[in-house]
């Protein structure tokens, strides 16, 4: 048996899911690595400073030989940012295990062969990667939409503010909502927030929302008549197309709008009639319209997992963004392998005052 559990621990192991890890491709319709690239940090706890206006100050004009006038310094605020862990495994029963043994015996497979049936059939170090990557996008999304983080379950609380202002998340209601398709006014809408930046010295360049908000927009009866026009003044126009729609803000100056809709589900700690059960959650809130400026609104900040640090693991073969993946034989009687995903990461937001983040349905 000891061959056995020698060979098991050698298909098993950490260097061989770190090199996996670290090529697994990020799901393309993921923002977080567009929003807040990766930077590595050695510290847990991060200061943060945020500058309230992007309008320079003007320098005087002077007769020769008088002497300089110094500006005096803006308030500016600061957040510290306790970097948190994020973490998920899976373990391995008996069952599975003697897949791998028997396919090592029988088959006479080579240990390459091994770590690809663990891989491709087994693939605990996936689920790890895709369910720290989901929880890294939630983070951002949330980050974005609603200018803070409520994170609660069992005694864990992670709860951030980047302080958004109430013009920068402003709430439609009653006729004004866009779900009112006869009677709201959503260019006018846009117009207004753009301009609100605008006037800060931020230009809006990129926007996005949900299908549903999307569907209203263009079926809003004031959207259809400002391109196919309104001659009558009763002028009831088809819907328009996603094309259309790009046209109406290009004439206007304002950002297309891209739909975002991504989900990922959560594990309900209840059994339901002995089976588990998922909830399925948003990235970002159905009922948001968001604007952007260019670039990178921060980092995601990152650091060197504590198991990486303990099994001596060198750096360069850390997976994405400092995510750490072992698996180990953790009990021989009953047989169980454990496969861990451990990442310390946080998005640092300092442009957070650039957003605009409204409440449309």
């Amino acid at each position: 048996m000891a061959d056995e559990l020698l060979m098991l621990e050698e298909a098993l192991s950490g260097e061989e899911l770190l090199v996996y890890a670290r090529n697994l491709s990020i799901p393309r319709e993921y923002l977080h690595e567009t929003l807040f690239p990766s930077r590595q940090t050695d510290e847990l706890t991060v200061d943060v400073i945020m500058s309230e206006n992007r309008l320079p100050v003007m320098a005087q004009i002077a007769e020769l030989g008088t002497e300089t006038r110094y500006g005096s310094r803006e308030g500016m605020k600061g957040q510290r940012v306790e970097i948190p862990k994020i973490q998920r495994g899976r373990w391995m029963d008996e069952k599975l295990i003697r897949l791998l043994l028997i396919a090592g015996q029988g088959g006479g497979l080579r240990r390459q062969e091994i770590a690809q049936i663990a891989r491709e059939q087994l693939n605990d170090a996936q689920y790890c990667v895709d369910a720290i990557r989901a929880r890294k996008e939630w983070v951002a999304l949330q980050a974005v939409s609603l200018g803070a983080i409520n994170y609660v379950e069992g005694d864990v609380r992670v709860q951030v503010d980047w302080g958004y202002k109430p013009e920068q998340k402003p709430e439609l209601s009653g006729t004004s909502l866009w779900s009112d398709t006869e009677n709201s006014k959503p260019l006018e809408d846009i117009q207004t927030w753009w301009n609100y930046q605008a006037d800060r010295g931020v230009r809006l360049t990129r926007a996005f929302t949900s299908r549903q908000v999307l569907s209203y927009l263009l079926q809003n009866l004031s959207l259809r008549r400002h391109y196919f026009g309104n001659p009558s003044g009763t002028a009831q126009p088809p819907q328009l197309n996603q094309a259309q729609l790009d046209a109406v803000l290009d004439s206007l100056g304002l950002p297309r709008i891209i739909t975002y809709d991504t989900q990922a589900r959560v594990e309900v700690d209840a059994l339901s009639n002995g089976k588990l059960q998922f909830q399925t959650v948003r990235m970002a809130p159905q009922d948001r319209f968001v604007m952007l400026p260019d670039g990178p609104l921060g980092n995601y900040l990152w650091a060197t997992s504590t198991e990486e640090l303990v099994d001596g693991i060198e750096a360069e073969q850390t997976g994405d963004m400092g995510i750490y993946v072992f698996r180990d034989l953790v009990s021989k009687h009953p047989l169980r392998v454990r496969t861990v995903g451990v990442n310390l990461a946080f998005p640092v937001f300092p442009y957070a005052d650039s957003v605009m983040s409204a409440k449309v349905i």
